[in-house]
């Protein structure tokens, strides 16, 4: 079998051993069974679902790069993202931190590459915000992101309740139609064929999901860091986001 193949087998396993379990709570406890550092006290405040590393037989079972839409996709990445992409079933505490969601996933991967462009590049050689985004983003990361933004967003509207079946499904169609769903879901992007109908205002977008994740993740002050970290990002006015350096968030 492919590496899908034997994921998805083992996630149909899952499944199968908690059949009275929302597919929110599957999503999370697979988490378990990826990276430690996805199941940090930052991971159960993001997701509103702690979830203990699995050790053992099955350790990193769900680890690594795996060919899904015709992508090499970083798999870890991709079930952590998810498990903050779906809605929990009920008003719970992951609705209070749904906006998170961009910020384990794209906003993360670009504002991290941003940061360590800013602030460490001279240790690490990194002499331009495009070598930045080569070596800490890399494109099975953002494969990953797409796929769990649409496979989130396919599972929240009911469609399926099954997120073997959801990854399954997703994994039938080409990449680049997924890309085209994920610009015109969480965007607005619309498209005429393959070309993208309005560009500025699907960059603004980006931008400002960025920007946000970027000034969180330096604010000197933690107390006031934290008290913004709960207002929605159209709560915050872009121009209060970050200091100026807009050529620093890249057009996608």
């Amino acid at each position: 079998m492919s590496e899908l193949e034997t994921a998805l087998e083992f996630i149909q396993n899952i499944e199968q051993k908690n059949p009275n379990k929302s597919a929110y709570e599957i999503a999370n406890i697979l988490r378990g069974y990826t990276r430690k550092n996805y199941t940090t006290r930052l991971w159960s405040t993001a997701t509103g679902y702690h979830q203990d590393y699995i050790e053992g037989e099955f350790q990193g079972k769900l680890n690594g790069d795996v060919l899904l839409s015709g992508e090499m996709t970083d798999f870890g990445h991709f079930l952590a993202s998810l498990s903050d992409q779906i809605n929990q079933p009920g008003v719970q505490w992951s609705d209070l931190t749904q906006w998170t969601a961009d910020h384990t996933a794209w906003a993360g991967d670009i504002g991290s590459a941003i940061i360590v462009y800013r602030t460490q590049y001279a240790t690490l050689a990194v002499k331009t915000l495009g070598e930045a985004l080569t070596r800490f983003a890399r494109d099975s990361d953002y494969t990953a992101d797409v796929a769990a933004c649409v496979i989130g967003s396919l599972i929240n509207s009911g469609r399926y309740h099954s997120v073997s079946q959801a990854i399954a499904d997703y994994n039938s169609t080409s990449y680049s139609q997924q890309v085209k769903t994920f610009i015109r879901k969480r965007f607005g992007g619309s498209f005429q064929g393959n070309q993208l109908n309005n560009p500025a205002t699907v960059e603004a977008k980006m931008a400002q999901v960025v920007f946000l994740f970027v000034r969180l993740s330096n604010a000197p002050d933690r107390v006031k860091s934290m008290k913004e970290f709960w207002q929605s990002p159209e709560q915050l006015s872009l121009s209060n986001i970050v200091q100026p350096q807009r050529s620093d968030i890249p057009c996608c």
